[in-house]
């Protein structure tokens, strides 16, 4: 099991070609593009202002838990994040999940990843709400903010409207968005 503590930041982004032209000119590598489905779990909320989040990823075939803690995103801060990942094999976790806590929503996306040092910059495309840019700097020591801070300087001129929450409360409201102009008709 990895256990770390992220910094991190997400914009909505309508063009992804000035970003990547700066990912190049910062000598980032291009790990690759990946689609991945994410299965958020239901989960007891205790506390407001931090939201646990549980979910399955699945991408090429591997499955990935990730349990993460973070607050909602505020403009011009970094914003940590504890995050758990476990690989994991057994194909009948879906399901027992499923059955235990029940299936949140899932949440589709073609990610574009690049990395520079401890830093992973992911172009992601989400069905049903668009293009997002997000930062995320492991943090391990006192030049970490400074790193975050730079990479957030040079990108935020090609950013449009900060993304205060995670992709499954995009897509829930989304989902509560389209029920309701169904029922206008």
């Amino acid at each position: 099991m990895q256990n770390k503590v992220n910094l991190e930041l997400k914009y909505f982004c309508n063009d992804f070609s000035p970003i990547r032209k700066i990912l190049k000119e910062l000598n980032a590598k291009k790990v690759g593009t990946f689609f991945q489905k994410d299965y958020f779990f239901n989960l007891p909320q205790s506390d407001i202002k931090i939201h646990p989040r549980l979910k399955l990823r699945i991408q090429k075939g591997k499955q990935t838990i990730i349990y993460y803690k973070r607050r909602a995103f505020q403009e011009n801060k970094s914003n940590q994040a504890k995050v758990s990942l476990l690989s994991v094999k057994d194909k009948k976790l879906l399901p027992y999940l499923k059955k235990v806590l029940g299936i949140k929503a899932t949440v589709y996306k073609k990610r574009e990843l690049w990395k520079k040092g401890n830093t992973i910059f992911n172009l992601d495309n989400i069905l049903t709400v668009g293009k997002i840019f997000e930062i995320e700097t492991t943090k391990n020591s006192k030049e970490s903010e400074k790193e975050f801070n730079f990479y957030k300087q040079k990108f935020l001129p090609y950013l449009d409207k900060i993304i205060k929450d995670s992709n499954l409360d995009l897509i829930l409201k989304k989902s509560i968005k389209s029920h309701s102009n169904n029922l206008d008709h």
